[in-house]
Order: structure tokens, then C-alpha cells, then sequence
């Protein structure tokens, strides 16, 4: 009789029975991937404009925009978050994030030379920031809705004046903003009905201003006249 090849007969398994299974098992059957509910309409919405590189969000829908002078700029949005951006060699880069007012941002303006940035709100607050430190220096509470708003002064000048209109009347008021008084330094019925834009041209030191009738006024932010001479 012929002696088994692979080893003694006993290490050989009985009649009937199978040998266990040596290694790794087959591999589990793979799970059917479930079918994205509006797969299409989310591959639809992704940016694919060659010129795309980045998103930069807020919470809200932005409704202001403003740049200063000294390489920022900064945006506004509806739910009353204020954020500063500092402008780079290539892009951008988030600064500083403030819950600026309670309800939306209804105004935002940065000064000439770029270092204050103002917004207002119908809480009957401004809120004035120092722009290169990234922080708020003063709010003031006014006894009126504001209507809009811009920086009315010279680089260098001591008195940092802020133009404020009344959302329901003809009077704009001018603040000190380094003072932080709620008092205006000067006010006047500049227009014969609310004030809808302000804007400030500083190499004239002269305020173009328009109504809700569509009437263009120009005037001194010092004197809130008509500019005697230049």
C-alpha cells in the first residue's frame, strides 16, 4: 500500500466532512448606492466660470460694500453683521467679524482717508469703527430715524464730521465723531424734503446731496450753505 504523499494519514480529514477554509473570505457584496434626490439641480448650481476661485460669505444677503483708502474694505448685510476684509498681493483675507445692529444695515460709509467706517441702522443707532485697528469706537444714539450717511471732512482736519439725514425730514445733522456726544454740532434743513444720498468730495470740501424729489443741493459741511467761493 501506497503511503499518503502530503504527510501522516491521520492529519488527513474524515469521509464526508470539508477542510476549514484558510485566509481572508470572500469579499462582502457591495451596498446599491442610493439615487441623490436632485442630483442634476445640485451639479447645475456649482460655479464653473473660468475666472472662479473663491467664496466669501455672510449669513444674510450683502446689501452694502465699501473701500478704504488704507487697503480694506468692508461689507454689510441685511441681518446687521458688519465684516472687514484686508485686500492682499493676490485675493483677500477675512480681518474682523461685528454684529454690528440688531436689524438690517441700512447705511455704510468709510471716510476719505480710509481709517473710519460708519453704519446705521432704524434702531436709531451709528456705530462708528476705527478701521485699521479693527474696532469700534463709538456709538451714538440719535433722537431720529437715519436715513443715510457719509464722512464730510478733510484728511487732517481735528473734528472727524459725520453727515446724518432724518429718514422723515428735510434736516441733515453733522456729528463729531471723536467727540462720542449724541449732540450734533450743526443741523439744517438743507433740501425741502428727506434726504435719499450724500456724497463728499474732499478736494473741494464740498457735500452733493439729493432728496426724494430728486433736488441736488450743494453745500459747506462747515457752514451747511451753499460754498461761498472755489
Amino acid at each position: 500500500m501506497e503511503e499518503p504523499q502530503n504527510g501522516d494519514a491521520n492529519s488527513m480529514a474524515p469521509d464526508g466532512e470539508e477542510e476549514p477554509m484558510v485566509g481572508p473570505g470572500p469579499a462582502p457584496r457591495a451596498r446599491p448606492k442610493r439615487p441623490l434626490q436632485f442630483e442634476k439641480a445640485y451639479l447645475d448650481s456649482l460655479p464653473s466660470a473660468n475666472m472662479y476661485e473663491k467664496s466669501y460669505m455672510h449669513r444674510d444677503v450683502v446689501t452694502h460694500v465699501a473701500v478704504s483708502a488704507a487697503d480694506f474694505f468692508i461689507t454689510g448685510s441685511i441681518d446687521g453683521h458688519l465684516k472687514f476684509w484686508k485686500k492682499k498681493a493676490i485675493g483677500i483675507e477675512f480681518a474682523k467679524h461685528f454684529r454690528s445692529h440688531l436689524g438690517p444695515i441700512e447705511g455704510l460709509a468709510v471716510s476719505s482717508d480710509g481709517l473710519l467706517c460708519c453704519t446705521i441702522s432704524n434702531d436709531h443707532s451709528v456705530k462708528i469703527y476705527d478701521v485699521v485697528n479693527y474696532d469700534m469706537m463709538v456709538m451714538l444714539r440719535v433722537p431720529f430715524v437715519p436715513g443715510t450717511v457719509e464722512w464730510v471732512y478733510k484728511q487732517g482736519e481735528v473734528k472727524a464730521k459725520l453727515a446724518i439725514s432724518d429718514r422723515n425730514s428735510s434736516f441733515v445733522h453733522i456729528y463729531d465723531a471723536r467727540a462720542g456726544s449724541n449732540e450734533p454740532i450743526n443741523s439744517k434743513e438743507v433740501h425741502l424734503g428727506p434726504v435719499k444720498v450724500v456724497k463728499y468730495n474732499p478736494v473741494f470740501d464740498t457735500v452733493i446731496s439729493v432728496d426724494t424729489k430728486g433736488i441736488i443741493e450743494y453745500w459747506s459741511p462747515t457752514t451747511l450753505q451753499f460754498p461761498e467761493s472755489e
